[in-house]
């Protein structure tokens, strides 16, 4: 037999109570929603990489469809490979022959270069030598201040001490990249 039961709470507190089970119903299974939405998020990004590494698989495994094709296939990987490191190399070539033969011309004779530096980053020559006399020190200074790319020269007054066998040292700030390589078109 079933006992009767008695309810004592108002009407009022029924109904509050009855908003707070539906309330904690429904935020039990929008939590299960949410944790289930976040595993199949991970799943999905999951199955994505390794969609993905298997398509690039398949793509560099050209073996499967032909032998022929796949020594092609790596024939062409490796002359891309090697264009790709010649056009690093040729960006950053200077041409240094134009700015040697166009200081060996002007600078004639009377005059032995022992030392040639060119900075390409800071865009600076330094020429140490000897010249046989005053005058062949002179021509070589106005040799090196006529040269297209030079934009200063600077040439210590220690350079004009002696009559014969100076020795001499000159600084020049040059353009930038005036002897780099243009691009290829």
């Amino acid at each position: 037999m079933r006992q009767p039961y008695l309810n004592l709470i108002p009407e009022a507190h029924k109904l509050v109570l009855a908003r707070e089970r539906m309330f904690y119903f429904v935020h039990t299974i929008v939590g299960i929603l949410v944790v289930a939405l976040a595993a199949n998020s991970i799943l999905l990004i999951l199955a994505r990489f390794i969609l993905v590494d298997y398509a690039n698989q398949l793509k560099d495994d050209t073996s499967l469809v032909s032998v022929r094709h796949s020594s092609l296939h790596k024939e062409v990987q490796r002359i891309n490979r090697a264009l790709s490191d010649t056009a690093q190399v040729q960006a950053n070539f200077v041409k240094y022959s134009d700015l040697l033969s166009d200081v060996a011309v002007l600078l004639g004779n009377g005059v032995t270069i022992d030392f040639l530096h060119v900075n390409t980053d800071a865009n600076t020559l330094r020429v140490t030598g000897t010249a046989q006399n005053r005058e062949a020190l002179v021509r070589a200074q106005d040799a090196l201040k006529s040269l297209p790319g030079v934009v200063s020269l600077d040439s210590p007054l220690e350079n004009f001490l002696e009559r014969e066998n100076i020795s001499f040292r000159f600084n020049a700030v040059l353009l930038d990249n005036i002897y780099h390589n243009p691009p290829a078109e």
